[in-house]
């Protein structure tokens, strides 16, 4: 009697990509549809808190002039931060329509960086490289970055926040990468939350959609590059942002 043997094959495949692509399909369905919703009833919203401001305000007595003030200042306050969060959310919905155009890394830093006045130090260290970006898109990485950054530093006795370039080259590549340090000397994270941090709606913070970061990943990858997240050991917060680079006067990104 002849035995036979009987095997089997295993295979395995790495579906990562493909769970993160379909959840942020969903979650950008998800932000269009809520800032469609939300965006519809705001503006008669705020055009009649104006309107029985201007109609009534100087006809009450003095008592009630004042409720009438602080009740549609505030309805007019509340509008425009649902405003700032529809804005958000279609932002994170937007689909990629990318106008990259090759810049030189620090020079346009240094220009962005510019309006903050000096209360962001910026320490360029990548003279000479290029960096191929969608001017507008990558402005607002930089803003949210820096926006993040003051908010994790108010309550900070010396607010310090730091932004810094070089160069970053994989060992046997030939891949350049630029690379830009965003740290500060705040509050940092919670280690359990720097898995999530990038993550859409997640946020610790009492205002704010849990956009901002989400939209800086998303635009940074858009660009091919990455950008992770770490606590500072002398405290604080550090973000590491890489961008396919080259140098000025080479060929090809």
């Amino acid at each position: 009697v002849k035995s036979s043997e009987i095997g089997c094959v295993v295979v395995f495949d790495d579906v990562t990509t493909l769970v993160k692509a379909q959840r942020d399909a969903a979650w950008g369905e998800v932000a269009r549809r809520l800032a469609h919703e939300i965006k519809n009833p705001l503006t008669p919203i705020q055009l009649s808190a104006e309107r029985l401001r201007r109609k009534y305000l100087d006809r009450l007595p003095e008592d009630d002039r004042r409720v009438l003030d602080t009740a549609t200042r505030t309805i007019v306050n509340q509008v425009e931060a649902m405003k700032s969060m529809v804005n958000a959310f279609s932002d994170y919905a937007k689909p990629s329509r990318l106008d990259a155009q090759p810049l030189l890394a620090d020079e346009f830093l240094s220009e962005v960086l510019g309006l903050y006045g000096g209360s962001v130090n910026f320490e360029a260290g990548a003279p000479g490289v290029m960096m191929e970006v969608d001017p507008v898109r990558f402005r607002q990485v930089v803003h949210n970055l820096v926006k993040n950054a003051q908010e994790a530093t108010q309550t900070a006795e010396n607010p310090e926040i730091r932004i810094s370039t070089g160069v970053y080259q994989p060992r046997e590549q030939e891949m350049l990468f630029l690379q830009i340090l965003v740290e500060d000397n705040g509050v940092g994270f919670q280690e359990a939350d720097t898995e999530q941090l990038f993550e859409p709606y997640i946020t610790r913070k009492e205002k704010g959609t849990g956009l901002g970061l989400a939209i800086v990943k998303k635009i940074v990858e858009e660009h091919g590059g990455s950008i992770r997240a770490e606590n500072r050991p002398e405290g604080g917060a550090r973000f590491i942002l890489r961008l396919p680079a080259k140098h000025e006067g080479a060929s090809g990104l």
